[in-house]
């Protein structure tokens, strides 16, 4: 039988810790009790053996290694303790620098994550590098312009005829459903349409099933494990039938987990067409190059670029276009691109819906370009405290050398300082972002968790940052220490007054960046409230719009309308085609005084009587529809903007042709509506046409309810006029003045996260500046007590101090006006409708960094300023 014996291992473990004069002693103890407990339990003798050669790794029983006994950790000892000495001897000065620098990591780490997860939308497909979307140029009246748009038949065309395409999809959008499984109703508007070969292009996380699959029928589903629970109260859903689709009963294929956060687009299902067994009428339109019926996607093969495509798309398109065909060219667009790269890309026809808006890569590189000005601050501001700091130990450097220490000796000190204040200040900015990571998420508007920040991804940020800080806020006093001679022991301010230009042009340069975020911030605050305050040219507040999504509420509108404003806080309710703020898309008629001369285009609005009057327009001229829809329908009325394009000094009466694809009527104008916005203040009003409701261009869509309070009984009556003349479609709710500040809320985002980084700037600064002047009184004690006996007052003594820095923030701010006014005058440039840069905004910047900086050293130089004048002159 062999014999007994604890894990060899652990043995092996406690001989390499463990010091020699004290392993025979703990050894013996732990096979004592192994064997002890082995009488009762072998496996528990073990693992009682290995807990305790673990417990016995304590520091008192660790062999003395070579590198223990160096004299290299004996003298890191030694710096460590001379540091927290001087930590406890001048708190306020080490805290002013750790918290400096700990806020400048820490707004730093959050505009690092924000930036990051800007830049990393639809990057999850694992062949992004080869993914495009086909963007189509469409020549319009007022030029060209791009859509998602594209003819049915181009995805199959592409696929043919180039041999550098692997797979095409396409993928469209048909409005709003409504999903029915049993007694459940859903209405769903992320959804889409799709070619089964979308799955082979685009990575979904398919949790069950296969949307590859053959089916019967004219399409099946795939959708998410959300709405699978929603319908079914399961997600082992695959095989069962939703009751009623858009398709009728519909087979569910697949179900995916849901779309990453970081998607442009979030499905929540995908219905995979059977073209072939559509009807001959679909089947005609789908095959049609005359309409844009979806989004082409497009998946190249290995090492194939867009070029192949687009260099030879004139011969493509002149294969399959006729010469006079609104398609004028082909582009293709990376996936990675398309939440930064596509301002200058329209939806139009029937492509899906974006889930999150589209950023700008301008923006986010200003965002970072922030960042790292803030960072910059706080480095400045730690260089420069570090400087006065190493000045005011002169004395101590001077003995050091005296007593044998040269300058690798000082350097080695000076640098390990320097990195535990950069580490602690690192370890606070890390508590900083945890603590305050939720109200970030909120003011940002995103979706993702704190962990960001302690990924792989951000290893060289975290390395880098404290490198670069480490190493520069080191170098300055890295030079004063080389100069120091011994004979300065006896001179104990020998080097008050050097560096003094360096350190007040540091100060000059943080106070500059500081007035320029605070411009910057008021400037945005200004913007947006111009443009959510303006005018509008009606009142969106106090609006409600309910979707009209079926024919049922089509042909009861009337109904529907008079139940809605039998309620005491309705104050009226009519019914359009389109509302301002249009979160679809907005439909154009052309307009021309005869079929022959030049049409011009303008966005349409179908509606009621009651229209104008819900949404507190007004009328310059002439009178608003009748409610007869008879002589109602041959009638229209314009906005100024477009009497204007058609030359019209007094339109009342005249007659026009109103012109769409499918045919023309000439109408008469009988009222002149004031110009309003239907569209964000990015945009300069442009012309409008207003018909009635029973138009040939465009079928009511909408209902809008104006009311006075008590919104949530509004709501519920509202609702229960809908379920009563359309008890199949859910109620599909919004508030007008909620969806026009979508159109604002990147950049309430943006001023919010300026905002923040100007305050810490600011307090960074006032930082700097409160140990510097405490430097600064400090060096002049001994003139202050002069001055005091010589009869100078608080007044004298606080302006001999702070002149300077005066002098300093007024040059700052002669630097960053004008930079200032040059980059946000350029910002401004975006808007049609903008505030006016005023004088005011550099004054209130100046004024407020005067105060807040101040304010911070005052109450320093008021109690040197009263302390006895004796004590003063004593100093040194």
């Amino acid at each position: 039988m062999p014999e007994l014996q604890p894990p060899k291992w652990a043995i092996r473990f406690l001989r390499w810790y463990c010091r020699e004069d004290y392993l025979d002693e703990i050894e013996g103890d732990l096979f004592e009790f192994f064997y002890r407990r082995s009488e009762t339990s072998r496996r528990s003798a073990n693992l009682f053996f290995i807990w305790n050669v673990i417990r016995s790794f304590r520091f008192t029983n660790l062999k003395k290694t070579q590198l223990s006994n160096n004299w290299t950790m004996n003298l890191f000892k030694n710096y460590t303790k001379i540091y927290l000495r001087r930590f406890r001897k001048e708190t306020v000065h080490y805290l002013v620098n750790i918290l400096g620098l700990g806020m400048g990591f820490s707004i730093l780490f959050f505009i690092l994550m924000y930036v990051y997860d800007e830049q990393n939308f639809d990057r999850y497909h694992e062949k992004k590098d080869r993914i495009y979307r086909v963007v189509t140029e469409v020549q319009e009246d007022d030029g060209m312009h791009n859509y998602l748009s594209t003819p049915g038949p181009l995805a199959e065309a592409l696929k043919n005829e180039f041999p550098s395409v692997e797979e095409t999809a396409h993928l469209t959008y048909m409005g709003s459903q409504v999903l029915v499984k049993g007694d459940k109703r859903i209405a769903e508007r992320d959804w889409a349409i799709a070619t089964s070969s979308l799955f082979k292009i685009l990575d979904f996380d398919i949790v069950d099933g296969n949307p590859l699959k053959t089916f019967n029928g004219t399409a099946a589903m795939v959708i998410t494990e959300d709405l699978a629970m929603r319908l079914f109260d399961k997600t082992d859903v695959v095989g069962e039938v939703i009751d009623d689709t858009n398709f009728g009963p519909t087979e569910v294929l697949a179900v995916i987990k849901e779309m990453p956060k970081n998607s442009t687009y979030q499905f929540s299902n995908i219905y995979i067409a059977n073209y072939a067994q559509w009807s001959e009428g679909w089947q005609r339109f789908v095959n049609s190059w005359d309409g844009r019926l979806a989004m082409t996607w497009v998946l190249l093969k290995e090492g194939a670029t867009p070029d192949e495509i687009t260099d030879f798309q004139e011969n493509f398109l002149a294969k399959y276009l006729t010469d006079d065909h609104e398609i004028k060219g082909l582009q293709l667009q990376n996936i990675q691109g398309i939440h930064l790269e596509s301002n200058d890309i329209e939806r139009g026809g029937m492509s899906p819906q974006q889930a999150i808006p589209n950023s700008d890569q301008e923006f986010v590189s200003m965002i970072m370009i922030m960042g790292l000005l803030v960072i910059f601050i706080a480095a400045l501001n730690y260089i420069n405290l570090s400087s006065v700091q190493a000045l005011k130990r002169t004395l101590e450097a001077s003995m050091r050398k005296i007593n044998g220490a040269n300058n690798k000796h000082l350097l080695i000190q000076l640098f390990f300082e320097t990195l535990l204040t950069v580490m602690i200040a690192y370890a606070i900015s890390l508590l900083l972002v945890v603590v305050l990571f939720p109200f970030f998420k909120e003011i940002a508007n995103k979706d993702f968790s704190v962990g960001l920040l302690f990924t792989l991804d951000f290893v060289a940020y975290h390395i880098g940052s404290i490198l670069i800080i480490w190493l520069v806020s080191a170098m300055l006093p890295a030079l004063y220490y080389s100069k120091l001679k011994r004979s300065l022991l006896v001179l104990k301010n020998a080097f008050s007054g050097k560096g003094d230009l360096l350190r007040k042009g540091l100060v000059g340069v943080q106070y500059a960046l500081s007035i320029f975020l605070i411009i910057g911030s008021i400037v945005i605050y200004r913007q947006l409230n111009y443009v959510q305050t303006k005018d509008l040219g009606f009142e969106n507040k106090n609006l409600i719009v309910l979707d009209i999504n079926s024919g049922s509420a089509r042909r009861n509108f009337r109904e529907i309308i008079n139940g809605i404003q039998q309620h005491a806080d309705v104050v009226n309710a009519s019914t359009s085609s389109r509302v301002p703020g249009e979160w679809k898309n907005l439909p154009t008629a052309k307009l021309a005084t005869n079929l022959t001369d030049n049409a011009i285009e303008a966005s349409h609005y179908g509606i009621d009587h009651r229209w104008i009057d819900t949404y507190q327009m007004e009328l310059s001229e002439g009178r608003n529809f009748s409610g007869n829809d008879q002589s109602d329908s041959l009638d229209i009325i314009i906005n100024s903007e477009t009497a204007a394009m058609l030359n019209f000094d007094d339109p009342i009466g005249k007659s026009i042709w109103v012109m769409n694809e499918d045919d023309s009527v000439q109408m008469e104008i009988i009222g002149l509506i004031e110009d309003f916005h239907f569209e964000s203040l990015y945009l300069p009003i442009g012309p409008v046409l207003l018909t009635s409701w029973n138009n040939h261009i465009r079928s009511i869509d909408y209902f809008t309810i104006r009311y006075k309070s008590n919104v949530q009984e509004t709501i519920a009556h509202i609702e229960e006029v809908n379920a009563t003349f359309d008890p199949e479609t859910p109620a599909e709710i919004n508030f007008l003045d909620e969806q026009w500040k979508r159109y604002y809320q990147a950049e309430e985002s943006r001023a919010s996260i300026i905002l923040i980084a100007s305050i810490v700037s600011i307090i960074i600064s006032a930082f700097g500046l409160f140990g510097l002047i405490n430097f600064t009184v400090e060096r002049k004690t001994k003139e202050i007590g002069i001055r005091k006996v010589m009869g100078a007052n608080i007044q004298n003594i606080t302006t001999l101090i702070l002149k300077d820095y005066l002098i300093l923030l007024i040059i700052s701010l002669l630097i960053a006006a004008p930079v200032s006014w040059w980059l946000f005058s350029d910002w401004l440039s975006d808007f049609a409708y903008r505030i006016n840069l005023s004088a005011d905004l550099f004054v209130i910047a100046f004024v407020l960094v005067l105060i807040i900086s101040f304010t911070t050293v005052l109450s320093r130089i008021y109690k040197i300023a009263k302390s006895n004048p004796v004590q003063s002159i004593r100093y040194e």
